[in-house]
């Protein structure tokens, strides 16, 4: 008794769930149907638009609005400006319908990349010539160091020269103003000559030593107080003569001193300050008495002319 209660209770829930559950699926089904119905009229709304946009010109680049009605443009020419009002879109067809021909190398510029509205046309004349300019060459300078000169000496053995130069250009004009110009050739009509100069690197100054200038009474006499024989003396008083002028501080060539030694082979084998006369004495009598070869290898033109004169 109790279970066939329990069953027809739950019937009766059953049928109560679902008449509640109705009206939920009436919505449903109605919802479904009616977005069914939107997408469709969209998809042939679309389609109508696309079939409108055929037939119907719009313009909506900058190249079809080129072409698309009349346009007030400029046309210049050197100092002369026209405005025209036109309907055409060639640079060239405007030009030709406007009385403009071109020369050989004339040259056209638009302002813009279409021919719009306030567009402005440039006609351009453009020439080439052949430059020559004559330029110099520039020597270089080259030192060398001198052992036989003092530091702060310097000698230039050889003068620098400037060298010539033709040089061809291209020059391009436009409406006569230069806008470029290109070095096309470069010929050398003369070569630099370098310059050398040599500079001193010797340390003998004269600091500390007692200056006689020229003065050959005095080295005479000097010779004359030291232990030498007559022809040794006369042969030093001659050379320091025919060498300095008796001055001990000569400084006026790569040789220095009272018997014109070099400060290179000086410094070599002595000591002393090249310009001390009393040192230059002693060392060239051991010289001289080193024998004739000795004399006429570091003494030549002097020692020559000595031994002409005593014959």
């Amino acid at each position: 008794m109790d279970t066939q209660t329990d069953l027809n209770n739950n019937k009766k829930n059953l049928i109560y769930s679902l008449f509640l559950l109705l009206p939920f699926f009436v919505f449903s089904f109605f919802l479904l149907y009616y977005s069914k119905g939107l997408l469709f009229a969209q998809e042939s709304a679309n389609k109508l638009n696309v079939e409108i946009e055929e037939y119907l010109y719009l313009p909506n680049t900058t190249k079809e609005r080129a072409s698309y009605g009349p346009k007030l443009i400029s046309i210049k020419r050197g100092d002369e400006v026209v405005n025209i009002l036109t309907t055409l879109t060639s640079v060239e067809d405007i030009l030709k319908d406007n009385g403009f021909t071109l020369e050989k190398n004339d040259y056209v510029y638009l302002n813009t990349q279409y021919v719009v509205d306030r567009s402005i046309i440039k006609i351009v004349r453009t020439s080439s010539v052949l430059f020559e300019s004559v330029e110099e060459i520039p020597y270089l300078s080259v030192t060398k160091e001198n052992s036989n000169l003092l530091r702060g000496q310097n000698s230039i053995i050889q003068e620098g020269v400037m060298g010539v130069k033709k040089e061809v250009y291209q020059n391009t004009y436009e409406d006569g103003v230069l806008v470029k110009s290109v070095l096309t050739d470069e010929i050398v009509l003369k070569h630099p000559q370098k310059e050398i100069i040599e500079i001193g690197t010797s340390w003998y100054t004269l600091e500390g030593i007692e200056l006689h200038d020229y003065n050959c009474p005095y080295w005479y006499s000097v010779v004359d107080s030291g232990p030498y024989s007559q022809e040794e003396k006369e042969w030093l008083k001659y050379i320091m003569y025919c060498e300095s002028g008796c001055n001990a501080e000569s400084n006026k060539s790569s040789y220095k001193g009272l018997f014109q030694w070099s400060p290179y082979w000086w410094s070599k084998q002595f000591s002393e300050n090249i310009f001390d006369g009393h040192a230059q004495i002693k060392h060239t009598i051991e010289k001289y008495r080193a024998g004739e070869s000795t004399r006429a290898s570091q003494w030549p033109a002097c020692n020559a002319k000595y031994l002409r004169e005593k014959k």
